[in-house]
């Protein structure tokens, strides 16, 4: 009998002693899973202001990457200025990812909606293309983007395309030329606008970005100066 109460009061200890060590075990396999899944989304962010002749325009935007696509990135954003917002969805598709130079495309589909309309949410189909390379002290950055409002009765038919190319001067500064033209489309369409200046990047602390842009309008009236530009503030997680 005596045997038998030594073998519960060691049961005891034995079952006592095993609860810190297993809420221990599983406290690190919750951590250990946590940190699986945000590796597993591997997903960035980024937020940016631009204020140009269209007014102050907000972009939300995030991309995904998912083990299942390979290396390439599922991207989408949210753009709002004034009544209107628009969402983009689009595949980012690295072609070079190397210590000297990367290269990467990113097409894109989008649909906006103006909520002021008269009839109500007048829309847009918004194909667009991306095109990111840095090669050492050199960066390049295109948007080609098309807006077909013609199948909604909102607009004329469009394509505008965005082209800068920066030489980082030094970690903070970088300088180059940038030029914008928009085509428009149908028996009106033609050069309606082009842009041709200079862009200034500076970073603004980490993550951050201030874009300056000041253009002259090839495509100006007689009684305009043809000044623009733009100021552009990107926030990236």
């Amino acid at each position: 009998m005596f045997w038998l109460v030594r073998l519960l009061v060691i049961a005891c200890i034995l079952a006592v002693g095993s609860v810190p060590m297993v809420y221990a075990d599983a406290h690190e396999a919750g951590e250990e899973m946590e940190m699986a899944e945000e590796e597993a989304s591997g997903a960035s962010g980024w937020f940016r202001t631009d204020t140009d002749g269209l007014g102050t325009q907000i972009w939300v935007g995030a991309s995904h990457s998912p083990s299942f696509l390979g290396g390439i990135s599922l991207d989408t954003d949210i753009y709002v200025v004034g009544t209107f917002g628009e969402l983009d969805i689009g595949l980012g598709i690295p072609v070079v990812d190397s210590d000297s130079m990367s290269l990467s495309f990113l097409p894109m589909v989008g649909i906006g909606f103006d909520y002021a309309a008269a009839d109500g949410p007048s829309s847009l189909i918004a194909p667009q293309l991306f095109t990111y390379l840095t090669a050492g002290s050199i960066y390049f950055e295109s948007w080609i983007q098309g807006f077909f409002n013609s199948p909604f009765d909102y607009g004329d038919d469009s394509i505008y395309t965005r082209d800068f190319i920066l030489y980082s001067i030094n970690d903070t500064l970088a300088i180059g030329p940038q030029v914008e033209v928009t085509i428009g489309l149908g028996d009106d369409g033609g050069l309606s606008s082009m842009v041709v200046g200079g862009r200034a990047n500076v970073g603004y602390g980490e993550n951050n970005t201030l874009g300056v842009f000041v253009g002259f309008e090839t495509q100006k009236g007689d009684d305009e100066t043809g000044l623009t530009g733009r100021m552009t503030f990107v926030r990236s997680w």
